[in-house]
């Protein structure tokens, strides 16, 4: 057998650590400390967090002394008790009951319950690593992306270029205010959803265009016929070598980022961004064909008000399945057949898409089928997308109830992390503090919701190490945020 890890002690300067009543499983508790400190450390008196009417979050009184280290034990059998009686609103309990079983307090993912006998001391902070991977996609994605356009920019002169540019930045504000809709519960790093822009706009568009015009040559000189190869193109080729190009960046993402992927909404959000990156590019060689057709008025609006969220919408789907199968499976084999299935979805969607204008003899009969087949198809992948939103915030509360039964943290920051309406209620009243509260508020939610979808990860597929020592990083930020925000409110 091996040493179990210990968890550091916190510094001095963090909020000390509520102790619960009564824990979900037995903790050891320490004996009486032989010694304690000459002059006590005076303990703020935490304030409830503001709730909507008309009910309010309930915080718990009698914070304990400020901690270090803990043992981490074997995890005990799972079990089913994830409520908090009396703490949480009635409809925020049922929201939660749903949650997966997760193991008891004492699992080894969890830092227990720190005995207090132990004198507190203060960790060097940990110089942080430059984001190298990012930057060399970054950096390769960007020079790909300005040789997919410098043709299209040649073509048309700067001014036409500038105004051309303009029109893109429509559809893509339009994908990068919804991404970060979704995104805003537990938000991915801002350099890597760049990385995977850049890899969609320039990565993908590169070996996807390669693709498409070496099939299109293939099929035409196979045929005699230079349609044929153009719609074998746009209906098969396109499809499969595109859907593949923006999905391997959220694969390269995900190995090597696999720590910070914790359920299959951080798949959906890279595999969007990828998208955007694509559609990006792609819409700009559109335009500048069709400015010079005289059909730039009909593109525009087919492009950026029809089909804005074509691209996305295909993607999302191996996107999703990605996430899926590194944070919500340990078989392998389910894992490569959601993605493999998923991928299929994402390519026949985007063939049917491509597809429809082949069909349709008229332009009436094309937003006919627009109307009855992909509008329908656009408002079930929304639902798609709430319904994996909804499953993640039930995610993060089911892994902050041990955290709660430890006391670690309050029953109403549970509800403030998970529930959209307590959350904006907390935003709202912390504004008073001017932006560095805020920016701690928003810090602390983020951390807590990280620290939940960390545990339901390794309850599904075992404890990770690195993930186990990012977990007590996370605690410790999050206690160093709870009291910058309290301090700035006059609580702390």
């Amino acid at each position: 057998m091996t040493d179990t890890p210990q968890i550091p002690a916190p510094p001095r300067s963090f909020a000390p650590i509520p102790q619960p009543h009564r824990a979900a499983a037995p903790i050891p508790q320490p004996a009486e400390p032989v010694r304690r400190p000459s002059t006590p450390v005076p303990q703020p008196e935490v304030a409830p967090i503001p709730v909507p009417p008309p009910s309010r979050a309930q915080v718990s009184k009698g914070h304990g002394e400020a901690a270090s280290e803990a043992s981490l034990t074997r995890a005990p059998a799972p079990t089913n008790d994830t409520s908090a009686p009396g703490q949480f609103t009635s409809e925020f309990q049922r929201f939660v009951s749903l949650a997966p079983a997760m193991p008891g307090s004492g699992a080894v993912q969890y830092p227990q319950a720190p005995p207090q006998a132990v004198q507190a001391w203060a960790m060097p902070t940990p110089e942080k690593k430059l984001p190298i991977f990012e930057a060399l996609v970054i950096g390769a994605g960007a020079g790909l992306m300005l040789v997919g356009i410098l043709g299209y920019l040649l073509a048309s002169g700067p001014f036409l270029a500038l105004f051309l540019a303009i029109c893109c930045l429509v559809p893509l504000g339009i994908i990068v205010l919804f991404l970060q809709f979704v995104d805003r519960f537990e938000p991915e790093p801002w350099w890597t959803k760049t990385a995977a822009f850049l890899w969609g706009g320039g990565v993908a568009v590169f070996f996807a265009g390669l693709s498409n015009t070496l099939s299109k040559e293939a099929v035409a000189n196979a045929t005699g016929n230079v349609d044929a190869g153009k719609l074998f193109v746009g209906v098969v080729a396109a499809p499969l070598g595109e859907e593949l190009m923006k999905a391997l960046g959220v694969l390269v993402i995900v190995m090597i980022r696999r720590d910070r992927i914790s359920s299959p909404l951080d798949g959906l959000v890279y595999a969007g961004f990828s998208a955007a990156g694509f559609l990006v590019v792609e819409d700009f060689g559109y335009f500048v064909g069709a400015v010079y057709d005289g059909r730039f008025a009909q593109t525009f609006f087919v492009r950026v008000f029809m089909g804005v969220f074509g691209h996305v919408m295909y993607t999302t789907c191996t996107g999703w399945a990605i996430g899926w199968a590194v944070t919500r499976t340990r078989s392998v084999g389910a894992g490569i057949g959601a993605v493999l299935v998923a991928y299929l979805i994402a390519v026949s969607l985007h063939g049917l898409w491509n597809g429809s204008a082949a069909i349709a003899r008229s332009e009436e009969m094309f937003y006919v089928i627009y109307v009855f087949v992909h509008v329908p198809l656009f408002c079930c992948w929304l639902c798609f997308v709430a319904t994996t939103m909804r499953r993640e915030r039930r995610d993060i509360a089911a892994g902050l109830i041990p955290y709660l039964n430890q006391g670690w943290v309050l029953a109403g920051e549970v509800q403030m992390v998970c529930d959209p309406a307590f959350r904006r209620n907390a935003l709202r009243w912390v504004s008073g503090g001017g932006a560095p509260a805020k920016k701690a508020m928003k810090n602390f939610m983020y951390a807590l919701a990280s620290l939940g979808l960390d545990q339901v990860v390794m309850n599904v597929c075992g404890a990770e190490q690195r993930r186990i020592e990012s977990t007590r990083d996370k605690l410790q930020e999050a206690t160093r945020d709870r009291q910058v925000f309290l301090t700035l409110m006059g609580v702390g």
